[in-house]
């Protein structure tokens, strides 16, 4: 795997300061502090540097007193306010990365019950049967994945279209009668979706999936089985629409243009604020101090309103999440199961003759009833009343494996006119 989902850190004092790839700070000291600085810099000079209107312009510097005093009360509102943007947007990220996570842990359920529950063999393998069927649904899941995050991330657009199909299908993502499904319905990954349900559904009825060939030798409706698999589907789909949900709604535009334009009112005004209280070397150092806290919270907050980096704020993309490593771990978790399971431990599975002792004992549990035989008259045969048929108790082979039906024995009273019959016990 080429790199993580997120950038991974050590969390030592030593590592974080010198670390510069993957920071807000790369992004913000060259685009934002050092070009502030530059602006104190002027504001700085054409305040002191003597010349003409010299006494004019140094005058100046004592009416910045009041902009001094509006400043130190607009920067509590804005502290307060970026505060509050930097942790609604953090929990947007955080809950795309959640979303994205789930839309994992969902297919990886669904491969994982397929895997366990396919047919297989007395020795434990699969049957090849059920081992086409595993194939398709890891296929299919890889393909729903690429095709979902190229709905919602501009780095897999491109493959949502007519050639990135056809491209597809050159490295056996799909299949031509898939491609051309998806192209005349335009479904994507809900068709696919779609797939995956019907196929799951195809291997319950026919016995690929759910059915315990070695143990039972006759098919078994699954509606536990189907009901996990419909469950986990459901899911899925809720899941994967509330990220398309998450980021049309990520935050509303006036909100996000009210804290843009406080954060660049203030570090705009901060040379001008800085150079009554502090001079003129003073108001450089702290523009360039107070742009780098200000900027750098409101930029690393519009990089949690991007997760994916569609817009490409930042120029790396080191800060977003990693579309390409998604796609990756789904890739291989979508053979994980298939393969982890491909053939089970005598200890789970058992050995092949206790396979074939158990489908004996299954069978004759089913076995049918034994007919009841053929009735024998036993009375006393001086007794012309008696008309009453008694079971013949000596028909019923005992020793037979397939008959497991007791027989009722009969007692009769021979001195009786008529004859009796015990009831069974």
């Amino acid at each position: 795997m080429s790199s993580t989902v997120m950038s991974q850190f050590f969390i030592t004092r030593r590592w974080l300061w010198m670390t510069w790839r993957g920071t807000i700070i790369r992004s913000t000291i060259p685009r934002e502090v050092i070009a502030n600085m530059i602006f104190a810099i002027l504001v700085t000079s054409f305040l002191h540097v003597p010349g003409l209107f010299y006494q004019e312009r140094f005058a100046l510097i004592a009416r910045l007193k009041g902009i001094n005093q509006v400043w130190l009360y607009a920067s509590s509102l804005v502290t307060f306010t970026m505060s509050f943007f930097l942790n609604q947007t953090y929990a947007h990220w955080r809950n795309i990365y959640s979303l994205s996570r789930k839309i994992q842990g969902r297919l990886n359920d669904i491969g994982l019950c397929c895997g366990t529950s396919a047919s297989r063999t007395a020795d434990g393998e699969y049957t090849d049967e059920a081992s086409e069927l595993l194939a398709l649904v890891s296929r299919y899941i890889r393909l729903f994945s690429i095709l979902m995050y190229a709905s919602v991330s501009t780095k897999f657009a491109p493959l949502a279209t007519p050639q990135g199909l056809a491209e597809m299908q050159v490295f056996g993502a799909l299949t031509e009668d898939e491609r051309e499904l998806l192209l005349q319905q335009g479904g994507g990954h809900n068709a696919v979706i779609g797939w995956i349900w019907s196929a799951v559904d195809a291997g319950l009825r026919d016995g690929r999936l759910g059915q315990d060939v070695g143990a039972t030798g006759v098919d078994v409706a699954p509606i536990a089985l189907q009901i996990s698999f419909q469950s986990k589907l459901l899911e899925l789909r809720a899941t994967y629409a509330s990220i398309r949900d998450a980021l049309t709604g990520r935050m509303p535009m006036a909100y996000t243009q009210l804290v843009q334009i406080l954060v660049d009112l203030l570090v705009i005004t901060t040379p001008l604020s800085l150079l009554h209280s502090v001079g003129g070397a003073g108001a450089v150092i702290g523009t360039g101090v107070i742009t780098f806290f200000y900027s750098s919270v409101f930029n690393l907050a519009k990089v949690f309103l991007d997760p994916y980096d569609n817009e490409h704020y930042i120029k790396d993309g080191s800060m977003s999440l990693n579309v390409f490593s998604l796609q990756q771990e789904t890739n291989l978790g979508s053979d994980r199961w298939r393969k982890a399971g491909k053939k089970l431990p005598n200890a789970v599975w058992g050995s092949q003759e206790q396979r074939v002792e158990q489908r004996r004992r299954k069978r004759k549990k089913r076995a049918p009833l034994c007919a009841i035989p053929s009735a024998v008259t036993a009375c006393d045969s001086t007794n012309t009343d008696c008309s009453v048929p008694v079971p013949s108790v000596t028909a019923v082979d005992s020793t037979s494996p397939d008959c497991s039906v007791s027989v009722p024995s009969t007692a009769v009273d021979s001195t009786s006119s008529v004859a009796t019959v015990a009831p069974p016990r």
